[in-house]
Parts: C-alpha cells; structure tokens; sequence
C-alpha cells in the first residue's frame, strides 16, 4: 500500500511541470507568426502611386498649351514674332506626343536679286517673311528640379514659307531640337518656356531651288490639362 501512496505522490509532483510546458511551446509559437515579412505592393499600388505623381506636377494624359515669342530667320528662313498652340498627349511615363501649329510673322522688304552669275540670290534680315508650320514631335519629360520641370523637345514639321515683297514662297522640312521648363501655378494650370533651334531643307520658286533652313525660337506660354 505503501507503494501506491509513494507512487501517486511521484504523479502529482509531476504534473505542473507538464502544465507548465505547454503554453511556453505555444508562445514560442507567436513570434513566428508576428515576425512573418510583409506583403510586397503589386502592381496595381505602383499604378495608383505613379498618377498621384502625375497629378501633383499636373501633366495629365492630356493637355493644350499656347504660346508667344520670337523666331530669327535670314536669307530664306521666317524670322519675327511667333506664335504657337500645342497639342499633347500622353504616350508612357515619360514621353508626351507634341502636336504644333505655328505662325510667324515678319516684316522686311525685298531682299532677292541676281548676282553677277545671273543667279538669284535671296538675303533677307533675321525677322523677315512669314511662315505657317505644322510639326509632329515627342516631349520626354525630365526629373523634377524643385518646382520646375525641364523637359526636351524633338519634332519635324512642314512649313509654308513665304516672302510677300519678293513674290518669293516655297515649302521647307525643318527639324527642331529643343529644351524648356515647365512649371505649376495653378490646378491644371503651368507656365512653360521653351528655346528651340530649328534645321532643314526647302525648295523654292523664282529660280532659287533648293535653299537650307536655319532658325531659332524662344517661346513662352501657359498650357492647360485636359484630363
């Protein structure tokens, strides 16, 4: 009988620290759990956090922008007063389609004549004739610079190019490589500059034929989001 008592005694002396065992193997449990990494964003937050971005400098997917200046010409390139409306859409995060309709207006009186070869020979100052172009050209937007935004500019276009006091006109393809800024001042509102040097090639009537193009533009205006 002893030996039962003595036994039952070893069994209750025994049991908490069995108790004791259990909940300690449970936390140790726990921390795995709380310690798991957290999930990575997917795609669809990278979308939204990238149109926040675009939101806040006011791109847009689309937008239309006008703009005045001055053009320097010479020999058979427009030069004068500039004006210009821009159209833009957006084509990736970066780049931005640039549609153009330019007109400028010069002044100057005749400037052609014949030399002693019997060529024609045209030599016009820097703002004289007239011109009206129409330019296809990509806008690829740049890092943020404080509250600016510069940007770079390439397009070609077709112009109509005329000198009235000469009866002289003809159609050029220039190619324009440009920079500017651009800055918010308002929800959907910004100001842009933009300097751009423009380089081609026309044909030409009153026996001038060919003749290279070569000018430069320094514009500024406002541009408005569409959407």
């Amino acid at each position: 009988m002893s030996r039962w008592l003595a036994l039952a005694l070893v069994v209750l002396a025994a049991s908490p620290a069995i108790a004791d065992d259990v909940p300690t193997e449970v936390a140790a449990t726990e921390p795995a759990t709380a310690s798991e990494p957290a999930s990575e964003p997917t795609m669809g937050g990278l979308g939204k956090l990238a149109s926040a971005a675009s939101s806040e400098d006011d791109l847009g997917d689309q937008g239309l922008g006008a703009m005045i200046g001055i053009a320097t010409g010479g020999r058979v390139t427009a030069g004068g007063l500039r004006l210009e409306a821009h159209y833009l859409y957006q084509m990736s995060t970066s780049d931005w389609f640039d549609g153009t309709a330019s007109f400028t207006y010069g002044g100057g009186g005749a400037g052609c004549f014949r030399d002693r070869m019997d060529l024609v020979v045209c030599d016009h100052g820097l703002a004289d004739g007239g011109a009206i172009e129409v330019q296809a050209g990509v806008r690829r937007m740049l890092a943020k610079q404080g509250k600016y935004r510069p940007f770079a500019r390439a397009a070609i276009g077709v112009t109509y190019v005329r000198f009235g006091d000469d009866d002289v006109s003809g159609f050029a393809v220039p190619l324009h490589l440009g920079a500017g800024l651009r800055t918010r001042v308002a929800s959907g509102v910004a100001i842009v500059g933009l300097a751009e040097l423009a380089v081609g090639l026309g044909t030409f009537g009153r026996g001038l034929g060919a003749e290279p193009q070569l000018g430069l533009a320094v514009t500024a205006g406002a541009e408005f989001r569409l959407r």
